[in-house]
């Protein structure tokens, strides 16, 4: 719903008398997302956002640790277990982004083959350098990859070749810049990237994750908490998914 000039300086007005602040741990899937809209949500709102993103790993050593939150956003699986935990509120998870991956290379370079589970083998053994997320994170693709060169049966022959980040979202901005002929990214990191081309995995090795927000447990104001997943995944923050190269869940 639009909201005319008064409705929305009474909006703000209504919630200022209890402005809370929001804490937010999310996985790397949405990070822009948020910083591209966490202004507005705090303009409109009177509520502030207090956010952490880190890898998928990290926050579930975290949370299942106790660590205490308002509103999480993590891949589908995690969203469960941290059910399961009794960490999130039962009926409190929504769908916000369906996440692929992928590789990244040059877009002004020759496109090699991906197409099959062969030709993505020879592909890898063909790189000399290949820049993915640290599996030990739990970043997904990182850990995605490395079930995929299980797979391929090429673990210990690549395994000199690959290079390692640890809470980095620009490995395709650096095969851009020549320093890697191949990078494993989430599919948004690559197609968002001036001169980057994104090949998919073959089917039968490609990976589809949704990301779910759901409210704590242990929240002390679940109507802020609320407020927030309705705002990220309503009409003002659809534009925003679509313009940083996202899908909606």
């Amino acid at each position: 719903m639009t909201r005319t000039p008064l409705v929305a300086a009474l909006f703000v007005v209504a919630t200022a008398a209890h402005a809370a602040e929001i804490k937010v741990i999310s996985a790397n899937g949405m990070r822009e997302v948020i910083a591209e809209t966490q202004a507005r949500f705090e303009a409109q709102s009177g509520h502030k956002l207090n956010v952490t993103v880190v890898e998928t790993g990290a926050i579930r050593k975290r949370v299942l640790g106790g660590e205490a939150f308002d509103v999480i956003m993590v891949p589908s699986d995690v969203s469960d277990a941290f059910l399961k935990a009794n960490r999130v509120t039962a009926g409190s998870t929504t769908p916000l982004i369906r996440v692929n991956f992928g590789l990244a290379v040059r877009a002004d370079a020759p496109r090699p083959d991906t197409s099959t589970p062969d030709a993505l083998r020879k592909t890898f053994l063909a790189a000399k350098r290949v820049l993915i997320t640290d599996p030990s994170t739990g970043g997904i693709s990182g850990v995605h990859l490395m079930e995929v060169l299980n797979k391929l049966g090429i673990v210990e022959e690549i395994k000199d070749r690959l290079v390692p980040n640890r809470g980095s979202a620009h490995h395709a901005v650096r095969v851009v810049k020549g320093e890697a002929d191949l990078a494993v990214q989430a599919e948004h990191e690559i197609r968002c990237v001036p001169g980057a081309a994104f090949l998919e995995y073959p089917k039968e090795l490609q990976r589809s994750i949704v990301f779910i927000g759901g409210v704590g447990s242990a929240t002390t104001d679940p109507a802020a908490a609320r407020a927030y997943l309705s705002f990220v995944t309503g009409p003002e923050v659809a534009p925003v998914i679509k313009a940083k190269c996202l899908s909606p869940g």
